[in-house]
């Protein structure tokens, strides 16, 4: 108990350390020059047939009205590099007796990388806060914020001071702390807060037929409902080039995992060989097989760009939990994938990044492609997923499409999940499949005007008891921006899918009027 208490008045310092040391290094001279601060407020009236997203008996339909006051916040200085965005969403009704549903909820991104010393100290720190679902069997997060079934809202943030140093053009080395913590206000999901030691030697430039690098790493999670648990990790790996264009690689090393299980091992060495090829700027493949201590381990990374499309596919597995998938951004985002599509166009980096914003913001695009459902649960998961998607553009059209593969298996014991899932359904999150894709497409009809169409589907099925569940969204949105700093957009909706009790469907149709203003 002591221990226990030690720990939190521990975090609670941090607490309030963090944002000082994030509030001195803001004010420092050299972070002062470029801060731009941008207000926004949206104005949203929705109707919807379904607005709890309740069973077909129980549908209850409703205006809502959403009032979203917020801001950006840039800077891009030589020494920092710094973002927010938050919004706060207020919902009306015109029925203030409804039930299943929010009146308010908060959003929030924000991200900075700050050189602290020149080429000896930098500092990395993110936050966010948004909504995430707490099972894969139930209603998701599809634009129907106001709803507030099968949904928490989840905080994390993270701060990670790192040191670089470089000798000469033998090697380079790196030491980094990175410290995080994870909030849902979930009861059977527990609060966290992890720290994480990593060490790495590289060789340099020297060694330009055989690389070389050495690894550690050392991580502890104090959890307010599982065990404390640790992961320690040691590796080497080599590079070997074969040519302008090939790589060899080859890794070995040995995992810990400090986890309870039902026997299984947790920890032992692993190995892996691989291939680097490069044939050019706009096409890379990075594959690799070998054993880990859970069985075999695959991974790919396959990237092809042309003048109008760029294709991608990626696999991999990996021990994780809830926690680090949620410290993690989307693996999939819009904005990556249009700055492989600009870059030939726009060369510079920090001026693509403009351009690809603007394009997200007057085409409506969404942040992130269709991938798997990172559910709530307090165990160690054993993560199998492939990805694909590639886009294509033309003068006038933008189309997406993207699908995955996803397969989680529970490692750790299953009773630190009683509190979360019910004994009822303990074996629910035991071993699940997932499958899904996305479509979407954008049409600029003028210079001002444009018209958007989605289709997300996805199917989830927990291959311990046979449950099953579909969810799926169509969208058809026309947006029009007035001027530089208004937009306007009316859109339909229909999403379906199955109910938070899990033994019902719902289905929900909704028209959506907007009007976006920034000052």
């Amino acid at each position: 108990m002591t221990t226990t208490m030690a720990k939190r008045r521990f975090g609670r310092r941090r607490a309030v350390l963090v944002p000082a040391a994030l509030a001195a290094l803001l004010a420092a001279p050299g972070a002062r020059a470029e801060w731009r601060f941008t207000p926004t407020v949206d104005l949203r009236e929705t109707w919807t047939d379904n607005v709890a997203l309740s069973r077909a008996e129980d549908a209850k339909s409703r205006f809502v009205t959403e009032l979203t006051p917020g801001f950006t916040l840039l800077n891009k200085g030589p020494r920092l590099k710094a973002s927010a965005n938050y919004q706060l969403h207020y919902y009306a009704f015109d029925d203030d007796g409804v039930e299943g549903v929010r009146h308010a909820q908060s959003q929030l991104r924000t991200d900075v990388r700050a050189t602290v010393i020149d080429d000896l100290l930098f500092l990395d720190a993110d936050g966010a806060i948004g909504q995430q679902p707490v099972s894969a069997f139930g209603p998701q997060v599809n634009g129907n914020g106001y709803a507030s079934a099968n949904r928490a809202n989840v905080k994390t943030w993270r701060i990670s001071p790192y040191l670089l140093h470089r000798f000469g053009n033998s090697a380079s080395a790196a030491v980094r702390y990175t410290h995080d913590a994870v909030d849902a206000g979930r009861t059977g999901f527990g609060d966290s807060s992890g720290d994480l030691l990593t060490l790495n030697l590289n060789s340099g430039r020297a060694f330009r037929r055989l690389g070389w690098g050495l690894q550690y790493s050392l991580q502890r999670v104090d959890d307010s409902i599982a065990p404390e648990s640790s992961v320690k990790m040691v590796s080497a790996n080599t590079r070997y080039r074969l040519g302008e264009d090939l790589n060899l690689t080859a890794s070995a090393g040995y995992d810990e995992y400090d986890y309870q299980s039902d026997g299984e091992p947790t920890k032992g060495r692993f190995w892996q060989g691989g291939v680097e090829w490069t044939p050019g700027p706009r096409t890379s493949l990075v594959a690799g097989a070998g054993k880990r201590y859970y069985g075999n381990t695959y991974n790919l990374q396959a990237l092809h760009r042309s003048r109008r499309s760029v294709w991608s596919i990626n696999y991999s597995d990996s021990v994780t939990t809830t926690r680090s998938q949620l410290l993690l951004p989307a693996t999939i985002d819009t904005a990556t994938m249009l700055d492989r599509l600009f870059i030939a166009q726009i060369p510079d980096a920090a001026a693509r990044a403009q351009a690809v914003d603007a394009y997200i913001r007057a085409t409506g695009l969404p942040a992130a492609l269709a991938d798997s459902i990172n559910y709530f649960s307090n165990r160690f998961i054993l993560q199998k997923q492939l990805q694909a998607s590639v886009v294509f553009n033309t003068a006038r059209t933008t189309l997406i499409l993207s699908a995955f593969d996803s397969r989680r298996e529970g490692l750790s014991l299953i009773q630190t999940d009683s509190l979360l899932t019910g004994p009822a359904s303990a074996r629910l999150n035991d071993d699940t499949t997932q499958r899904g894709g996305s479509a979407m497409w954008n049409m600029r009809l003028t210079s001002r005007s444009a018209i958007n169409a989605s289709w997300i589907s996805s199917r989830q099925e927990s291959n311990g008891t046979g449950i099953a569940s579909k969810n799926s969204a169509l969208r058809l949105a026309v947006t029009r921006q007035f001027s530089p700093k208004v937009r306007g957009a009316f859109e339909a909706r229909r999403v379906s899918g199955t109910t938070a009790d899990q033994v019902a469907s719902y289905r929900e149709n909704a028209l959506t009027a907007s009007l976006s203003l920034q000052f």
